[in-house]
């Protein structure tokens, strides 16, 4: 992916600017200065390539605001261009739709709708009222739901989000420093990223939609919103012209040059005065005719015309404060029934549209596009070829099967937003509509339609905003779920469930009694409680059991018990790829860890075509992220991040380090993610190895942070660990400032090394670098002492050095003795402050 260099951007509109219901503001809070200036806001000049158009397009807003007013046409094309391409596929996209609602319904539990083709509809078997209770009757008894589609579905987004997948940013071309540079700034903007959008949940989204609907979209862009990132105040500039010297008048006869003030105060008519004119003679200047100027070598006269005025230059000044919203890039993350693509396409270059639907409430599409705010309010909630996406959304989103009208529901419109490539505009017939559309959407059409009412567009390309990932390989774009194979298998154990319960209710036998043993008159009339006597009466040589007789009672088939325990076992494993080992489940004939282990393995293996393909979506999302980034970002941005010594660092992410070229490619090297516990799993193995090599990583200092994040044990106190925090803050003290150097006079021992002093030979050319001093051309010795100084008694001065040799080895220590060979030397006389301490010792 190429990345252009950015373009400054000033942020000046008020809170609410920034349409919140999509969010990309790319040019929709640009400074409403450059409207005036007569030029396009930035970004805005790359949408109109044609010249002569410039005046047409700045009144067209920098979202197209005016579009429809000024170019009615140009609407109504885009209009009838995304109904058309939606129409091309709108049975498969109907059939589309009802397998993702049914698959929802299923995770939500509503497992026994039925599908009625005349309206396009699922309905639940009790959802309508009946006149006739004997209606009822014929109708199951029971309806048993074990959700074990949803037990399932949850171990799978449990696996697939336990760990985010681990990415690196490479350069084009590693003999640029640009790309370099920025390939590592990209790192930190892919961390920042992920912290704003709590990945963990996306991940968990993401994993969803791949259960549920088998086919998601992440949409990136940069949203600028008060009520969600919080405001910042921000300085208001104004420009200030301040001359550089002093005007002067040239006389046009003798050429002498005249500074303005002296020339004024030498035709003043206080010129005799001592300097305070009176106040009669300022009334008396102010009705006076208008001053005369005359050069003081030759007495001619002087006018404005021969004013020459001092160069100029414009400063910024300070007027005061506003208040600005924050502003973050944001991932959002649309699942098959929001989301609608051409089912023909195999590839996303394939499309020629894209489309996001949502309902959005029509007080919020109002304030955020109040141009349209009338339109907005007389439109229809959506368009006649909507009615069945809108509706399955609805209801799946109520929990229910179909939906309840109400006001509520008639509240929210069906936003409509839509990505048509370039190519797309020419499906439009007339040519000179056709010409406007591709000079006025260079890279591609984004365009937004709140019902029928026309909110917005810009140029803008999908490709630089959108990714779409299929949870399965297939063909075209309605391709099924992971867990599709077990919609069908939920529902035979779901009649099998109902069945047994049927036979344990209604398979209780009846008791026969002989009506001459027992009196039935009486049974009738006595009332049931315990140690009830009833009155029974034995037949003569009979005993009183002999009068009754109560059959069998019927029994589930043995096998269709067994089978019910094959679809929630065996076969629901084998269709969806989680097996027991995944989610820890018990296996009969596995009794040995390593029995375990292999079975995970094998198990993460099946799962890893789905795990692939996400790593896969997951870099390409996190590279669309940093060009949003270095895109919209008006200022650098800065982390914080805690050290590993403890204290929080302010790291700073510059935009000018992301000008050059980058890629980016999930790690190759891992095969799965791995939990927490399986990683505690490694290290006790590690901990029993009798390896030298181990066991001294094991005790390194710089590992013990992560050994106790792991183990769990964070209130662990390890020797030595406050020592090694405690030198990394000194580090970042003595980066900030150079060493002291002392010179001792020849002959003066006082402060002198306690060390030998190295002969000639020794201390050229490294006598500054073993022991921190030097012997000057007149013989004096020079000292060099840092400017953190250790302390000879409670320093854990062995400790300590080892940190400064290791951090000095380290990619950072490197780094720092490159640019700031100060500081690094600093960071030296340190160490060797701690070397000499041990020695003394």
């Amino acid at each position: 992916m190429r990345t252009e260099p950015n373009a400054t951007q000033t942020w000046m509109d008020a809170p609410g600017a920034v349409a919140p219901a999509d969010g990309n503001a790319v040019t929709a809070t640009l400074m409403s200065q450059s409207a005036t200036d007569g030029e396009l806001p930035t970004g805005a000049s790359s949408r109109q390539q044609d010249a002569g158009t410039a005046s047409i397009a700045l009144d067209l807003g920098p979202n197209n605001e005016r579009l429809e007013e000024l170019k009615p046409k140009l609407v109504h094309a885009l209009r009838e261009l995304v109904r058309q391409y939606r129409e091309e596929g709108i049975t498969a996209r109907r059939h589309e739709i009802r397998r993702i609602r049914q698959a929802r319904l299923f995770w939500q539990g509503l497992q026994y709708a039925w599908w009625n083709p005349n309206d396009m509809n699922w309905h639940l078997p009790f959802e309508q009222r009946f006149s006739d209770d004997r209606a009822l009757e014929e109708m199951p008894r029971y309806q048993f739901v074990t959700n074990f589609y949803q037990g399932f579905g949850l171990s799978f987004i449990a696996v697939l989000s336990q760990d985010v997948p681990s990415v690196r940013f490479y350069p084009q071309s590693a003999q640029s420093l640009e790309d370099i540079s920025a390939a590592r700034a990209a790192s930190d903007v892919a961390a920042l990223i992920e912290q704003n959008n709590h990945i963990e949940h996306l991940l968990t989204s993401i994993g969803y939609f791949l259960w549920t609907d088998g086919k998601l979209g992440a949409y990136v862009r940069y949203v600028a919103d008060g009520q969600r990132f919080g405001f910042h105040e921000e300085n208001v500039l104004e420009a200030l012209e301040i001359p550089l010297g002093e005007d002067v008048y040239v006389c046009p006869q003798c050429g002498k040059e005249t500074g303005q003030a002296k020339s004024e105060n030498r035709n003043s008519p206080d010129d005799a005065s001592d300097g305070n004119p009176s106040a009669d003679s300022l009334v008396a200047a102010q009705h006076a005719a208008p001053l005369q100027r005359s050069c003081p070598n030759c007495d001619g006269e002087l006018t404005d015309a021969n004013l020459r005025r001092a160069e100029r230059v414009t400063v910024p000044r300070i007027a005061g404060t506003r208040r600005v919203p924050n502003g973050q890039e944001v991932i959002s993350i649309a699942g098959g029934l929001e989301l609608n693509t051409p089912v023909w396409a195999n590839e996303m270059h394939e499309y020629p549209y894209l489309q996001w639907q949502a309902e959005v409430h029509r007080a919020k599409l109002k304030a955020a596009y109040p141009h349209a705010a009338d339109k907005i309010e007389t439109s229809p909630s959506q368009g006649s070829e909507d009615v069945y996406a809108r509706v399955s959304r609805l209801s799946v989103e109520q929990g229910l099967p179909s939906i309840h009208p109400g006001d509520a529901l008639m509240n929210l419109i069906t936003f409509d937003r839509t990505w048509l490539r370039p190519w797309a505009f020419y499906s439009v017939e007339d040519a000179e509509v056709r010409a406007e559309l591709l000079a006025l959407f260079p890279d591609g059409c984004y365009v937004a339609f709140a019902g029928d009412a026309y909110c917005e567009s810009r140029s803008e390309s999908m490709d630089d905003h959108w990714r779409v990932l299929h949870a399965l390989p297939g063909d075209g774009q309605n391709r099924p779920s992971v867990g599709d194979s077990l919609v069908q298998v939920q529902e035979r154990y779901n009649v099998l469930s109902n069945m047994q319960a049927e036979t344990y209710e209604y398979g209780i036998p009846p008791i026969y009694a002989d009506p001459q043993v027992l009196d039935f008159d009486a049974l009738a009339n006595q009332v049931a409680e315990p140690a009830a006597h009833f009155p029974a009466r034995a037949r003569p040589g009979q005993p009183l059991a002999a009068g009754f007789f109560q059959p069998a009672a019927a029994q589930v088939p043995p096998d269709m018990l067994r089978h019910q325990q094959d679809l929630i076992g065996p076969v629901a494993q084998f269709l969806t790829g989680l097996f027991p080992a995944v989610f820890g489940g018990n296996m009969e004939d596995v009794k040995t860890a390593s029995g375990y282990a292999l079975a995970r393995d094998q198990a993460l293996g099946r799962l890893g075509l789905v795990w692939r393909r996400m790593k896969q979506f997951y870099a390409d999302v996190l590279l669309l992220s940093v060009d949003v980034f270095r895109k919209n970002r008006p200022n650098d941005a800065e982390i914080p991040l805690l050290g590993p010594d403890g204290v929080f660092d302010s790291h700073v992410i510059r935009i000018a380090d992301l000008k050059g070229n980058i890629c980016v490619h999930p790690e190759a090297d891992e095969t799965f993610p791995r939990l927490k516990s399986q990683q505690r799993g490694v290290l006790q193995q590690m901990f029993s190895i009798n390896d030298p090599m181990i066991q001294r990583a094991l005790t390194e200092p710089a590992n013990m942070g992560y050994i106790k994040n792991v183990l769990g044990l964070t209130e662990l106190v390890i020797p030595g660990e406050e020592s090694r925090n405690k030198q990394l803050r000194e580090i970042q003290q003595l980066l900030a400032s150079a060493p002291i150097v002392v010179t001792i006079p020849e002959g003066n021992d006082a402060g002198r090394d306690p060390r030998p002093v190295p002969s000639e030979e020794q201390t050229a050319p490294h006598s500054e670098e073993s022991h921190g001093t030097r012997i000057t051309e007149h013989g004096a010795r020079s000292l060099v002492l840092p400017s953190v100084p250790v302390d000879q008694l409670l320093d854990d001065h062995a400790v300590e050095f080892e940190e400064c040799k290791r951090w000095a080895n380290s990619d950072a220590g490197q780094a720092a003795r490159m640019t700031n060979p100060a500081g690094f030397a600093n960071v030296r006389a340190h160490a060797e402050a701690h070397l000499r301490a041990i020695t003394i010792a």
